[in-house]
């Protein structure tokens, strides 16, 4: 049951209620309540933090690793893109308002570390799940709007074409 736990908030990188948990792992949600002070006592044996707020759980890192993390954002911030987020960016240009979900579906990976990174420089905002383009995305790719970039009309067409196909 850890393994699993883990696993969701993992991948989630967002916090996620128990009734969600339960549902996904298909156990009451008294299962999961039983195992929330082991996850938190493994988690924290390994450098992690279980955080329980009115939102749900979700993994975090101790606040002993600060200097750790605050240097790998720093490098987040100030380095190139990666390739993963570059594409993510790609995605939501192309896309215009696609949700976490849909990134991710499209990409075949979980795209949760990307769409953070893009959030945090300001060249994408989120609303909930849906992520938009920003102004300063726009300025930085040099056009006025998403129906200047490259291939547009085609790539906006494919890229729904293959949601809708998805039910998404």
């Amino acid at each position: 049951m850890l393994q699993k736990l883990v696993t969701i908030l993992f991948l989630s990188g967002e916090p996620i209620k128990i009734d969600t948990l339960s549902s996904l792992l298909v156990v009451p949600r008294e299962e999961i309540e039983k195992h929330i002070e082991e996850l938190g006592a493994a988690l924290n044996a390994i450098g992690l933090s279980l955080l329980r707020g009115n939102d749900g759980l979700s993994i975090v890192t101790q606040s002993v690793q600060a200097p750790l993390v605050e240097a790998f954002w720093r490098e987040e911030l100030e380095g190139d893109l990666t390739p993963a987020t570059l594409q993510v960016l790609t995605l939501v240009a192309y896309i215009g308002t696609p949700t976490r979900e849909e990134i991710s579906y499209i990409r075949g990976v979980q795209s949760s570390q990307s769409i953070r990174t893009l959030t945090v420089r300001g060249l994408i905002s989120r609303t909930g799940e849906v992520c938009a383009l920003t102004g300063d995305a726009l300025k930085q790719l040099g056009v006025t709007s998403v129906e200047e970039l490259p291939d547009y009309a085609t790539l906006h067409a494919s890229f729904a074409e293959k949601l809708e196909a998805r039910g998404m």
